[in-house]
């Protein structure tokens, strides 16, 4: 009965007050300050085998040139390169984060609750995502789109983030190990 009770005060003082709302609240006027040149990204990919698995690992650089210090990353499910879109993993400064209108996502434990990684303005973060059973993101071609759902914000919490979006042709190389 206290369990009940103290999720009710909760949700009556927290979830429900118009302050709780302002903070959780995406921030759409953060998106009408960008321009295209406002993040900069470069990249380049490598398509390899190994026992029988073939998977794409894309090496990316994004540059804050908003001019403002910023939160960064990368949406999950919001990753394609030519024809592959199974991002599984990402290693480096940002990490996949859920969609700003989720509300239910996975949490690991060990890290707790997905955030943006710190990005000053002028910046970078590197780091690469790697594309599960993608032997040829653009068979008979030496470049790919490529294109990254990149997620922005003023704090850490994925829930106020917006969306900017980033697209190159990254150059690509095929490796296979027997």
């Amino acid at each position: 009965m206290r369990f009940v009770a103290l999720i009710s005060v909760f949700a009556s003082t927290c979830v429900l007050s118009p302050a709780f709302a302002q903070v959780t609240q995406q921030d759409e006027s953060l998106q009408e300050q960008f321009v295209p040149e406002s993040f900069k990204v470069e990249a380049s990919a490598v398509s390899s085998k190994f026992n029988w698995l073939w998977s794409t690992t894309i090496s990316y650089a994004i540059t804050n040139n908003s001019g403002m210090n910023l939160y960064l990353g990368v949406m999950r499910g919001g990753v394609t390169i030519g024809n592959c879109t199974d991002a599984q993993e990402i290693r480096g400064s940002l990490q996949f984060l859920p969609n700003p209108h989720a509300n239910a996502y996975s949490v690991n434990p060990m890290q707790g609750p997905p955030r943006g990684a710190f990005v000053p303005a002028g910046g970078r973060a590197a780091g690469a995502i790697i594309v599960s059973n993608c032997p040829a993101p653009n068979p008979g071609f030496p470049t790919a789109p490529l294109s990254i759902s990149l997620l922005v914000g003023k704090t850490q919490s994925f829930k106020t983030m917006t969306t900017f979006p980033l697209s190159l042709d990254a150059p690509i190389r095929q490796l296979q190990s027997e």
